[in-house]
């Protein structure tokens, strides 16, 4: 055996006692480690299966209050708003809060309304685009009671080139200007939506529609 061999046996023999000792005192934690990581693999897995499960209750739950379409709306916005108080910080809650007070508007219940879309409005934890859309709604529901200057301050956050609902709140920009004795602004409005190659079709339409009327 050559002296190379000799001191690589040595070196070797050296490592495995070392590895050795570090076994008889670290195994232990290195074991509980591993047993860790699959206990918390394991939770992470079971805490998802049972978000899961929540949300389709949840869900399930609202489909069975828009589905039942009672004969009394008012039955119904009230079944909506408790959900919503049970169901707080959820998408869900959010959809049954906008069709609450859809439902109020359609039985002319205007301050309902606004208070139910205002209420979504101001919510930190709702999305924003809900949260927008809110105010879009909010603004609708009060087009021809409301002061049409106020509104239009309300939707000037709406009209931002990343804000999703833009193209809605400029229709509405523009009619608040003609309720508001702009017809110049109107015009401008409605003649961008008309040239604006990402706007709804419809809505371009209506407003090359309401272009040709302004210039009559």
């Amino acid at each position: 055996m050559t002296h190379q061999n000799i001191f690589q046996e040595i070196e070797e023999d050296l490592e495995r006692q070392k590895l050795e000792k570090l076994w008889k005192r670290y195994g232990s934690w290195v074991i509980a480690a591993a047993v860790a990581v699959v206990l918390a693999t394991g939770s992470v897995s079971a805490w998802h299966s049972w978000r899961a499960q929540q949300q389709q209750k949840t869900t399930a739950a609202l489909v069975g209050i828009l589905d039942s379409a009672p004969s009394d709306t008012g039955k119904q916005v009230t079944a909506l708003e408790s959900f919503t108080q049970k169901n707080q910080g959820t998408t869900q809650a959010v959809f049954a809060q906008l069709h609450a007070a859809g439902l109020a508007a359609q039985q002319g219940d205007e301050k309902k309304a606004i208070a139910l879309y205002d209420a979504i409005a101001n919510d930190t934890k709702a999305d924003p685009a809900f949260r927008q859309l809110a105010d879009l709604l909010a603004v609708r529901a009060q087009m021809d009671s409301g002061d049409p200057v106020s509104l239009q301050k309300r939707l000037q956050p709406l009209l931002a080139d990343n804000a999703p609902w833009r193209y809605a709140a400029m229709e509405d920009d523009a009619f608040l200007a003609l309720r508001a004795g702009d017809r110049p602004k109107a015009k401008q409005i409605f003649a961008e939506l008309a040239q604006d190659a990402g706007a709804p079709k419809s809505l371009a339409a209506r407003a090359a529609d309401m272009v040709r009327f302004l210039e009559e």
